[in-house]
């Protein structure tokens, strides 16, 4: 989603036009001397103009190089699917892969979804090809073998505004389902937030098997926030407090058995992630809120298992969007890293990390600062270059959490996200690396996705 006071003065070329590097608006900022192991100065841009929102890495053909999956569209201009193949650590700057048609794509999310030991793609489509008179919906491409078909192979649309799919096996069968975070908060009533079940082939039938009350949710997470070997489901909402349903073996709840503290005005979630930050065993959360509609413009740390608010930005409030949690150092503490589309009134925002501090949490203010500036909507870790991975083997039964890797092997099951999940015996292979590379994606069409790489010993 991007700044109303934007949408009637810009005239964005189509998808695959030239970026004028003349018209570039990274403007170059101090870092703080703290490195934290990450290279403030992007080594990597692609080429392609276009609105670029969802992101994430996927070794699609199964050479051993996590290839980068980014979807385009935003509620500006449509774009499509489109994949930056890595060729032995080496990202090429011009897709060898797009999707055949143009849509307003939101977020996107990559698994294997028919237990074939390929990955396949989910991607929501924030509005219809009318624009905002028009619901967009979700879509799904199965891969053939490591090749992605140019049209869906599912499909539920013209029904939601979605910006945001995830992933996650709700019901213990092996199989990841799918939620969609719905709802178009600038011109649309809100929505009722969905579930479809996936029948282990990828298909996710005509309707959902679950829905929630109505409200504007931007993004939404699979976590078992009370540890009770059950996935429930937390949402990132506008105007209302963000919230949990919570699951259990007669499935999820109607209502939301947790809600974020605070007035609701505050609340204007944009993206959610999750990780044991304070190292006491129980799950915690880390939701942005935006400040375009009234929202604090802050991130914000909800603890487990009670999620009461246990850290917030202190910085400036800003645009706030994307959020990952990663030990970005190497020193066993959890860090935030943090971008945002820019402060109140501006475009442009540099990525921020604020490290880890054990039971003090996170620094109050970011300590690491990229060189460049860009309207950031999604931020992704992968060691590209498999420079310095070690190969781990996770095994149980029911939901097993897993640490955020590349899952390379699952049998019994299946794993995303840092779970997996199964009715029975469960093993993975899971390629753990402690030095990842950051990709992010890029809403300003004169800046590609970047890649900001692991600094030099």
């Amino acid at each position: 989603m991007m700044l109303l006071l934007i949408l009637a003065c810009n005239a964005f070329p189509p998808w695959g036009g030239v970026r004028d590097p003349g018209a570039d608006t990274q403007d170059t900022a101090l870092a703080p001397s703290l490195t934290l192991g990450l290279d403030s100065e992007a080594r990597w841009e692609s080429q392609e103009s276009g609105v670029a929102t969802g992101l994430a890495w996927a070794d699609l053909d199964r050479d051993g190089d996590a290839d980068l999956v980014v979807s385009y569209g935003n509620d500006i201009t449509r774009g499509p699917i489109a994949v930056y193949t890595n060729e032995e650590g080496v990202l090429e700057e011009n897709a060898s892969f797009t999707t055949t048609l143009l849509h307003f794509y939101g977020h996107l999310e990559v698994a294997d979804l028919n237990g074939d030991g390929w990955l396949d793609v989910v991607a929501s489509r924030l509005l219809g090809d009318q624009g905002f008179e028009e619901p967009g919906g979700v879509e799904v491409y199965i891969s053939q073998e490591g090749t992605l078909p140019g049209l869906p192979t599912w499909q539920f649309e013209g029904l939601v505004y979605s910006f945001s799919p995830a992933l996650g096996d709700w019901d213990l069968d092996g199989d990841l389902d799918l939620a969609l975070a719905t709802g178009e908060p600038y011109y649309n009533d809100p929505q009722p937030n969905l579930v479809f079940d996936n029948d282990g082939t990828g298909d996710f039938g005509e309707a959902p098997v679950w829905t929630s009350p109505a409200d504007h949710s931007l993004d939404a997470a699979w976590v078992d926030v009370d540890d009770n070997g059950y996935l429930d489901l937390v949402f990132a909402r506008i105007g209302e407090p963000h919230c949990a349903y919570l699951n259990g073996p007669d499935g999820l709840e109607a209502l939301p058995g947790w809600h974020a503290e605070g007035d609701a005005t505050r609340h204007e979630g944009n993206t959610i992630d999750f990780g044991d930050v304070n190292q006491d065993g129980a799950v915690d959360l880390v939701i942005s809120d935006n400040l375009q509609l009234g929202g604090a413009g802050t991130v914000s740390l909800y603890c487990g298992p009670t999620l009461e608010r246990c850290w917030e930005s202190e910085d400036a409030p800003q645009y706030q969007s994307a959020v990952a949690i990663e030990d970005v150092d190497g020193d066993g503490h959890l860090d935030l890293v943090a971008g945002s589309w820019g402060p109140e009134g501006g475009l442009g925002a540099q990525v921020r990390i604020y490290p880890g501090q054990g039971e003090g949490l996170w620094s109050a203010t970011p300590q690491w600062l990229s060189k460049g500036s860009s309207v950031i909507e999604s931020l992704a870790f992968e060691d590209t270059d498999n420079s310095d991975s070690t190969e781990i083997i996770v095994e149980g039964e029911g939901l097993v959490l897993v640490p955020r890797g590349r899952i390379v092997e699952v049998a019994g099951g299946t794993a995303h996200r840092g779970y997996l999940s199964g009715p029975g015996p469960l093993r993975a292979r899971v390629l753990l690396p402690t030095d990842r590379d950051l990709a992010v994606s890029n809403w300003d069409k004169d800046i590609g996705n970047q890649l900001y790489g692991r600094t030099a010993p």
